[in-house]
Formats: structure tokens, sequence, C-alpha cells
């Protein structure tokens, strides 16, 4: 792990990303190969496994990590991949635990020693008033992935987007479940964690391409997902803005993107 030291002083060395990935897998196996980054995380793969050819999911020099939704007819809408040149000493799917290979992985090959479980955690209900019995349902879609690296235990995730307000329950149960697998594996397993991918909230109004009409900045935090995130954030919660702590007065940094005004967004690191 000695050449991450010496990447340290910009993020931007470590990591690279993409989202809303193609499913023609050539279109990734170029930078793959031209990267020079020991890090590489996809989010939105908008594919199968049954649809991805072998340079995508075994490409030179890269160990590969996939989750994609589980269940027929289930592929071609989210989906997130870790490819790390630094060989990690474990990795799952999901963030739950519940997701497991065949044959399942013993206690000696799992990260964690707890797991979330949804009678210990404060959920959203549904429009109907009713809450979720269990988090199944939440590690379904493809959407998190755990990789232990020794020195820090790193998670991408694909967060739901509030397509409706019939999924506000599922996304903010989503942001739930992260929030309580960091928090155990920070307090309980004494881990180091890095979270990177698409967290679908926009932390503050400058990371927002609208954040600055007056309309927008006087009910900005009215949203629960946005209040959720400030409360996730430091100072008010555990977790770094890595990019922001390096630029924070950087303007048009935006992590929400607009086709009006052509604004596209950046990636975030979490710590």
């Amino acid at each position: 792990m000695e050449h991450l030291q010496d990447r340290r002083s910009d993020p931007r060395r470590y990591w690279w990303g993409y989202n809303m990935f193609s499913r023609s897998d050539s279109l990734i196996y170029a930078p793959l190969k031209a990267n020079h980054n020991p890090f590489f995380r996809l989010t939105e793969m908008k594919s199968s496994r049954q649809a991805i050819g072998r340079n995508f999911a075994l490409p030179d020099k890269y160990a590969t990590f996939l989750s994609f939704p589980s269940g027929k007819g289930k592929g071609g809408y989210s989906g997130v991949s870790v490819y790390t040149k630094v060989t990690p000493r474990k990795a799952e799917e999901g963030l739950t635990g519940l997701l497991q290979p065949k044959p399942p992985l013993d206690s000696s090959e799992r990260i964690s020693n707890v797991y979330p479980h949804a009678h210990e955690m404060t959920l959203m209900a549904d429009e109907e008033g009713n809450f979720p019995l269990t988090l199944d349902a939440l590690d379904a879609e493809g959407r998190g992935l755990v990789v232990d690296f020794g020195l820090f235990v790193l998670i991408n995730v694909y967060c739901p987007n509030l397509t409706s307000e019939e999924r506000m329950a599922f996304k903010m149960n989503y942001h739930y479940l992260l929030q309580e697998r960091v928090r155990q594996l920070i307090e309980v397993d004494h881990r180091e964690v890095i979270v990177v991918g698409d967290i679908n909230v926009t932390a503050t109004p400058d990371d927002h391409c609208d954040g600055h009409l007056p309309s927008n900045e006087a009910t900005f935090w009215d949203e629960p997902h946005r209040k959720w995130f400030r409360e996730w954030l430091y100072p008010r919660g555990p977790m770094h803005d890595v990019i922001r702590s390096f630029w924070p007065d950087r303007k048009a940094m935006y992590t929400c993107s607009s086709l009006f005004f052509r604004k596209n967004p950046s990636h975030r690191v979490f710590s």
C-alpha cells in the first residue's frame, strides 16, 4: 500500500469513476487499460450479468467486483463495480450482509462482525404507513459493494434517485442502511471507511447547479434526504466530504447535473 501514501495530496489521483455506463463493454475497457490509478469504480452500469463481456468482467491487471440487480428482468438500470490493482483482503456484495455467494462466506471471510437489522434501525414508512420488516429489498437492486483493503474499507454505492414520491421511503431507507453500515464499521469494527459513488443527494446549495436561485435556497433543506445528508456530514456527523475539504470555496463543482444549464456533476469521496 506504500504507493497510496505518495498520492494522498490529491484524492483525484487515487480514484477514477464513471456514472451512466453504456452496455458496450468496449467503452470501459479503453479507460481501464489507460488508467494508472489503483482504484476504478462504476455506478449505474445499466447492464446485467448475462450481458457483460470478458473485457468488462476481467480486464488486465485488475481484480474485479460486480453487483447487479437480482431476479429476472432486473438488469439495465443500476449496478455497481470496483476495479482495483491493490489486492483486497475481502469483498462483499450489498450492505446488509444478506447477499451471499454459493457456498456462502464463513465468519473468517466476512468483513464485519455485525450487520444492520431492520428492527434495530429507525426507518421511514411507505405511503400506506408500513415499515419494512427486513432489509432484503434494499439490497436487491445491485446498489452496493463493500471491499476491505486492510488500511480502510471502501464502499461503492449507487443510492436510489427520487423518481417519484412513492420511492421516497425506499430512497431514505437505503440512506439509513448506508449510514448504519458505516456506523457499525467505525464504532464496532473500529475501521476507517471511505464511501464513493453516487449518493443522489446534494450536500449544500453550492453543490447544486440551481442552488443559487432564491426559490431553491429558501427551501433547500426541506427535503428529508438533504436533511439526512447534512446530519451525516462533518461538522454535524462523522463523514467528511474529502473533495470539498481540498477545495472548500470552489464554485461550479456540482454534484447535481442540469441538462438545461449544461452543467455536469463531479465525483465525490466521503471518509
